[in-house]
């Protein structure tokens, strides 16, 4: 499709604020022509796609998901984007959670692995954690990423490193409550 009607056709999409059939529009597109759309999405068009909610959560699960299929590049900048760490804007839960799947079940890029641990490092929600602790698990079990949180600690202020390896230890020796991997 020509470029003029991508950008076109992107411009409608990135009105705000619904993401509720921003998937289902993407999927009537020739699949080459959705991931120009999402690839060239910037920090800001995905923020406000992710992370302005409003009970939009299982949509925009929907949203991410579809996105595996069409850019793993796009997926892993909408999940970094997902886990702004904002007490008021908490881990991105709807009903089929497949994006904690996938990052239980994959190695993660390495920005969006950091992003998981300033996301650990500065929430509180237990819920949040209790779920993250599945990431946790996985990245450091099956893909061997302990040395990038010692890593991660090393750069963070003195106060906070030792609560930070505090939940990390906690989360790494948790039960899975909600069995992502």
């Amino acid at each position: 499709m020509a470029s003029e009607n991508l950008e076109k056709i992107k411009a409608r999409l990135m009105e705000p604020d619904w993401t509720e059939n921003m998937h289902l529009e993407l999927e009537e597109l020739p699949d080459e022509d959705a991931k120009i759309i999402v690839d060239s999405m910037s920090e800001e068009e995905i923020f406000q796609k992710v992370n302005l909610r409003k009970f939009q959560e299982d949509y925009i699960a929907d949203y991410i998901e579809y996105l595996w299929d069409v850019s793993e590049e796009a997926y892993w900048k909408h999940i970094k984007v997902s886990l702004y760490s904002d007490e008021d804007i908490g881990l991105l839960w709807s009903d089929n959670m497949s994006h904690l799947e996938k990052m239980c079940n994959v190695e993660i890029p390495e920005d969006v692995f950091q992003a998981v641990l300033v996301f650990v490092l500065e929430s509180t929600k237990k819920q949040d954690l209790e779920a993250l602790s599945d990431v946790i698990k996985a990245q450091v079990n099956s893909f061997s990423r302990f040395d990038e949180i010692k890593l991660f600690s090393k750069n963070i202020r003195k106060e906070f490193k030792e609560p930070f390896l505090e939940k990390i230890n906690s989360m790494l020796n948790a039960e899975s409550i909600y069995e992502f991997l």
